[in-house]
């Protein structure tokens, strides 16, 4: 479904706008030109592309896995048999809808591929190894160099284009970095009369561990029941329904984390 997705963006809205695709994709396209108007030096568009793309597989297969790699790959191959097949669809001619609508599809396309524990190779390998490493999203940082390199590109051969690839590119970002919840956590306090019940029940649900403390409540005057811990934020909604599975009079604060240092039990790809 990646593939299809990608493949109906690529040749409805990313052709129809004439714009510069991100990525090492985007890279090469621009190293062609670069060397064709400043050196008259005819580049191979394809060599380039595969020479970046083989030392992040490399990387990629090594500290990811095998699986991870091959089902990206697949999404690759896959994607450039659809742009082959699937003919070229009119939507409009309005860059700004261009940009924005094929923005869209781009990361819910990326979003799809995301959600079968792989990704859509390129640097895209280079995002998940480096937020594997340290824990974070690292979608903005891809945004910047495809910004980067989408400047450069304006500088030497004009800027309309450029620009409008930018916003294309920072819509993709967006819609990816909103659903790519691997490394967003949740910090969940749940006031309960049945602590022990629910620490067994996350413990070996979801290999988490629960501190529990005591408190008094500011209305009642009682002893209260307080459990703390960090779940992933993926795991948010099946967290909340089995802790009221085990109470359903518990009472549950859930807040954004910022930030976790130390041993936290993390889905693997």
């Amino acid at each position: 479904m990646s593939g299809l997705v990608a493949a109906v963006n690529l040749n409805s809205f990313v052709a129809a706008g004439q714009l510069v695709p991100g990525g090492f994709s985007g890279l090469s396209l621009l190293i062609v030109r670069i060397a064709k108007a400043t050196f008259n030096i005819e580049l191979n568009y394809s060599t380039l592309y595969i020479l970046f793309n083989i030392p992040c597989t490399l990387l990629v297969y090594k500290s990811i896995g095998q699986k991870f790699t091959i089902v990206s790959l697949v999404d690759v191959v896959v994607t450039s048999l659809f742009v082959q097949l699937i003919p070229t669809i009119y939507v409009t001619d309005d860059i700004l809808l261009i940009c924005v609508f094929g923005g869209i599809l781009g990361g819910i396309s990326g979003t799809l591929v995301l959600l079968a524990d792989a990704c859509g190779g390129g640097t895209d390998f280079i995002a998940i190894y480096y937020a594997k490493k340290k824990q974070k999203s690292m979608w903005n940082t891809i945004l910047a160099f495809n910004s980067a390199m989408l400047i450069i590109s304006g500088i030497m051969f004009g800027w309309e284009i450029a620009l409008y690839s930018i916003i294309f590119q920072y819509v993709q970002t967006q819609v990816l970095d909103i659903y790519d919840s691997r490394y967003k956590r949740s910090v969940f306090i749940i006031i309960t009369d049945k602590p022990k019940e629910i620490a067994h029940a996350v413990f070996e649900k979801y290999n988490h561990s629960v501190t529990q403390f005591t408190g008094i409540g500011g209305y009642s005057h009682q002893e209260k029941n307080v459990l703390y811990t960090v779940v992933g934020k993926y795991e948010e909604q099946s967290f909340i329904n089995l802790i009221m599975s085990v109470d359903p009079k518990a009472f549950v604060n859930v807040m954004d984390s910022e930030k976790v240092i130390g041993n936290f039990n993390q889905k693997p790809y």
